[in-house]
Parts: C-alpha cells; sequence; structure tokens
C-alpha cells in the first residue's frame, strides 16, 4: 500500500511540476535467416524475445521494426544474413509499414555471414527477389514516413525477373516491363538517409531517386559503394524541400556506375546519362568523390539546367571512361557531362579538359583512363531521331499540326539494356592498377 501511495506521490509530482516520464533509448536487433540455415540456427540463439529477436522473412522483419518505433528515440537493426528471400506472398515487393516518429533510427543491413560475425555484402549476397508484375519498387517506404536515420546497406535489388526481354534483338521490351524503379521513398522525412554497398541491377525504370524531405536544415544524404549495373536511367541525385529548407549535403561517395542507359536508345532521349544533376532544390551542397563512370552510352552526368541555378558542387577524383557512344562524337574521354545546360537544342558533349577550363565547378583530382574492367558489352544499335526521315501519312500531317512527334517508321534496335547477371566470382572491379582507388571498394562498408 505505501508503494502504490508513493507511486502516486510521484505521478502527482509530474502532473504539477508538468514533466513527462523520461523515454529511455533502446537498441533493438532483428536477426534475418532463411529456414533450416546454420543463420537460422545462429539467429534463434541469439534471440531473447525482448531486445533481440529472429525471424525468417525479410518483410516479417519490417513489420516487427515498425512496431518497435512507432514512439520514442530507438534503434532498430535489422541483420540479414546472405539468402534469396521472398517478398510477403511471394509477390517480389517489400514495404516498411507507416512510421512516423522523427526520433527513431532504423537500419536495414545485409550481407552477413552464418553467425553473424562480420558482413561481405558481395560475397554473401542478401537478395530481395522480385517476380514478373511487381506492383510497386521493390522495396518501399510509406508515405507520410518520418524517421531521425534510415540506413539501406547490403543488399542486391535485382529488376531481371519482372523485366521483359526480345530475345532477336538481345534488348529490353519496356512497354511490357515493370515501370517502377527499384526503392521508392515516399518524400521520407529524415535529417539522414544512407544507401551504401548495395547492387542495383537491370532497373527498367531507374534505380532509384533520394527523394527525401529534411526534418531539420542539417539533412544529409550518403550514397556511397554501391554497383550501379545495367539500368536505364538510374538516378536523379535530389532531396525533397521541405519547411525545413533543402538538404544540407547530399554526397555519392565511391560508387560504380556501369551500363547505365538512356530512357529510349536515342540521342534525342531525355534521362540520357547515369545522373541527371538537378538545380538548387536538391541541395545546397553536392559532393561527387571517387566514383567510377564507364560504360555508360548517354554520358556520365546530364546536365540540362543552368549553371548558375546549380548547387554548390564538388567533383573530386573520379574515373570517367567511355560515356558517350549514343552519340556521333562520343569519344572514349567524352561524356563526362552531356546536357543542354539550359537553352541548347541539343546535347552537348564535355569532356573532363573542357568541364575544368569552362564551368565553375570545384574540380580536382578526375582522370579519363580505361578502368579494364570486366564486362560482356554487345555495341548497341540506336536509333537517332534527327537522321530519321518524316514518314508522309496523313497521321504525321496531324501530329505536325499539333506539334507532337512524327512516326519516321521502323527502326533496327539491338542490344539495348540486355539482362546482366552479377556474379560474385567475377565482380565488375578494376583491373587496371591506377584505377583500383575508384569506385566500389569492398573493405569500405558502412559503419554506424
Amino acid at each position: 500500500m505505501i508503494r502504490s501511495l508513493l507511486r502516486g506521490l510521484a505521478a502527482a509530482a509530474l502532473l504539477f511540476t508538468g514533466l513527462a516520464p523520461v523515454c529511455r533509448p533502446n537498441t533493438y536487433v532483428i536477426y534475418v535467416a532463411p529456414s533450416d540455415s546454420p543463420a537460422a540456427a545462429a539467429a534463434t540463439a541469439k534471440a531473447d524475445g525482448s531486445l533481440i529477436f529472429a525471424e525468417r522473412r525479410v518483410h516479417s522483419a519490417l513489420t516487427k521494426a515498425a512496431e518497435l518505433l512507432q514512439t520514442g528515440p530507438h534503434t532498430v537493426n535489422v541483420l540479414v544474413a546472405p539468402g534469396a528471400y521472398p517478398g510477403k506472398l511471394k509477390a517480389g515487393v517489400w514495404a516498411l509499414p507507416l512510421i512516423n516518429n522523427p526520433e527513431a533510427t532504423l537500419r536495414l543491413i545485409g550481407g552477413f555471414n552464418a553467425d553473424f560475425t562480420g558482413r561481405q555484402p558481395f560475397g554473401n549476397l542478401s537478395r530481395l527477389v522480385t517476380v514478373e508484375g511487381r506492383d510497386g519498387a521493390i522495396l518501399q517506404i510509406a508515405p507520410k514516413s518520418a524517421l531521425k536515420e534510415l540506413v539501406i546497406s547490403g543488399f542486391v535489388f535485382d529488376a531481371a525477373p519482372s523485366n521483359k526481354y526480345d530475345a532477336k534483338t538481345n534488348s529490353i521490351l519496356k512497354g511490357t516491363s515493370r515501370s517502377y524503379p527499384l526503392i521508392s521513398f515516399s518524400q521520407l522525412k529524415t535529417d539522414h538517409l544512407v544507401v551504401d554497398s548495395n547492387i542495383f541491377l537491370n532497373g527498367a525504370h531507374g534505380a532509384f531517386d533520394p527523394f527525401v524531405a529534411p526534418l531539420s536544415a542539417n539533412a544529409v544524404i550518403d550514397i556511397s559503394n554501391n554497383f550501379f549495373l545495367n539500368n536505364i536511367k538510374t538516378m536523379k541525385p535530389a532531396g525533397a524541400p521541405s519547411r525545413a529548407g533543402s538538404v544540407k549535403q547530399l554526397n555519392l561517395v565511391h560508387n560504380s556506375f556501369l551500363l547505365s542507359w538512356p530512357f529510349n536508345p536515342d540521342p534525342t532521349s531525355s534521362n540520357v546519362s547515369a545522373i541527371e544533376l538537378y538545380h538548387k532544390d536538391c541541395c545546397q551542397e553536392l559532393r561527387i568523390e571517387g566514383n567510377l563512370f564507364a560504360y555508360n552510352p548517354g554520358g556520365a552526368m546530364q546536365h540540362d539546367w543552368p549553371e548558375d541555378r546549380m548547387p554548390k558542387t564538388a567533383i573530386h577524383n573520379n574515373l570517367f571512361y567511355m560515356n558517350a557512344a549514343l552519340f556521333q562524337d562520343g569519344t572514349p574521354k567524352n561524356g563526362v557531362f552531356a546536357g543542354k545546360f539550359g537553352t541548347n537544342p541539343k546535347y552537348l558533349l564535355v569532356d573532363l579538359e573542357t568541364a575544368e577550363d569552362d564551368l565553375g565547378y570545384d574540380m580536382a583530382g578526375n582522370v579519363s583512363i580505361d578502368p579494364k574492367i570486366t564486362i560482356a558489352m554487345a555495341d548497341l544499335k540506336a536509333a537517332d531521331s534527327y537522321a530519321v526521315d518524316r514518314a508522309n501519312t496523313v497521321m504525321n500531317d496531324i501530329r505536325r499540326l499539333f506539334s507532337v512527334n512524327q512516326d519516321g517508321g521502323t527502326v533496327a534496335i539491338a542490344n539495348f539494356a540486355p539482362a546482366l547477371v552479377f556474379s560474385t566470382n567475377s565482380l565488375p572491379l578494376p583491373a587496371e592498377p591506377q584505377a583500383k582507388a575508384f569506385g566500389v571498394q569492398t573493405d569500405k562498408l558502412w559503419q554506424p
């Protein structure tokens, strides 16, 4: 009875002083491993049902994480063993339930070994296996979500099972492939987004755009150490402005952009380059450092906005090679930028020396050398809308009246974004010694 009285007095004191009970931060761990695997046995042995849990499916872990993070300054680390994970009901998508908690931190970390004592995501592959007909991005963040920090590190996002390919032309069939990115952030509100050490592969509609809104004036986006392989219109590196302003800094560091395809196999296409630069709304500062851009037919960086509309930009210690095969004047060292720079009717191709001489960005330490990466790459047979004669048809007369693109007949296209397989036995890393410091570094993984 005395204890009850003391608790009542304590509660009354809190009400009188206007204070609320302090919510102490907890760190939860959710181990994920496929059924009947050595990692599953290790996960079950570690679980205590209080702070440590074990799950067999990634989607179950996401549901549990959302449950734990609804209130309070807590952290959930979802640690995923290697394996091929199906989505809920084998639908090929993973949806993070709504978490509207600006104090919470969620870290999704794949690539662990069987006993969870270490990880190597480029050897121990944690695959999120999608399927034909997926109804959205492979990983989806619920709209109206808010997190202090979100980390996505160590997963394989391969869209090939949801794509269609033409065996005759060795090309993707865009019209019947899924027109969703690999990750959708749905304007998540956060102060720190980390996308690190993942493999983004065969995206028919991009890998992802880091379209997150800052919680405060100090929001940062870190995109680092990822393989971007064989994706169409890979990324627009831009955050979403909010009442807190724009993202303070967007860092694109030590990624490998290989075989990034234009939206259409045509030098007049939109979204031609590996990354599409955005104006000042993207961020206050843009840092592009240590990346490797190679074999991207439509250019490394697309620059369509006037230079004076761009954020403060630093481009340091990147490698650029063979990034303009789509264009007639695409030499191996050209295509550092491909863009209209505000007013040009056609894309201008800019090599490294021209960029350093003519543009006002902070550029230093960049090189144009052959990285000697082993990738089977067939010659692209593209169309060129400027070189196609207009077909003399009634329908084209109508299209001309309404300033709509006119039909030029049938043009053969081959080797446009064919399916690519990622193999741990032959990682797409440079064989050239001088190029090994650029792009993905397999020994430099994200650490909390």
